[in-house]
């Protein structure tokens, strides 16, 4: 297969172990952020608003109202937003699970919701990268969305790989150990994207997700 057909999944350390740095970085190389939460009054949803300024939009998770029309309803707010301003480099960041856990919402649960708004609106106005801050909740299923509808993704965090757990503790982690994360989840949402190409024993799940495979 030609190289230019190969998609990208990039997993990088940022210099400093602190979320914030990441979260700036993170701003500043999208054309937008969206940002979808329970609840946008915590400290990494302020800095999220704050570094994106007027690149950014929020999407209100609804425990329990997470399914297809609702879907569809933030798939269209997001895509009048990126349309008016070509946006094509799409900042994905959110709520950590420690947050959306409290609220009965899973990983998964966060995964198939921002998977399938991102593919929809990729569908009408295609992406050309996805940048995801790693975390845990919705920075992960924004990676994992990236990987689904088969464009560049990167993933950007803390030094160490940190996360945080549903107990709101810190961990670092191995490059492997995230990369594994994303195509997990990407491997269990990518039948939410029309574009994904067909399963085969010599592919894998991670040459699977779509139509460019990843490196």
């Amino acid at each position: 297969m030609d190289s230019a057909e190969l998609a990208v999944l990039e997993i990088l350390e940022h210099s400093s172990s602190s979320y914030g740095p990441r979260t700036w970085a993170n701003a500043v190389q999208g054309d937008a952020t969206v940002a979808f939460a329970v609840d946008f009054t915590t400290a990494g949803e302020k800095l999220t608003r704050k570094a994106s300024a007027d690149k950014y939009v929020g999407i209100k998770l609804v425990p329990g109202e997470m399914d297809t029309e609702r879907a569809l309803a933030a798939a269209r707010l997001l895509y009048r937003f990126l349309k008016a301003r070509d946006a094509r480099v799409l900042n994905v960041a959110g709520n950590g699970i420690y947050t959306l856990a409290r609220c009965g919402i899973s990983q998964h649960a966060a995964n198939v919701f921002v998977t399938s708004v991102i593919a929809k609106v990729h569908e009408h106005h295609p992406l050309q990268r996805v940048i995801s801050g790693g975390q845990t909740g919705i920075d992960l299923a924004g990676a994992v969305a990236g990987v689904c509808i088969g464009v560049d993704t990167q993933v950007l965090l803390p030094r160490g790989y940190i996360q945080r757990n549903e107990k709101k503790v810190d961990a670092a982690h191995s490059h492997e150990a995230i990369r594994a994360q994303v195509l997990t989840g990407a491997a269990q949402c990518v039948d939410l994207c029309s574009n994904r190409a067909t399963t085969t024993a010599e592919s894998g799940p991670a040459l699977a997700l779509s139509q460019r495979p990843y490196l």
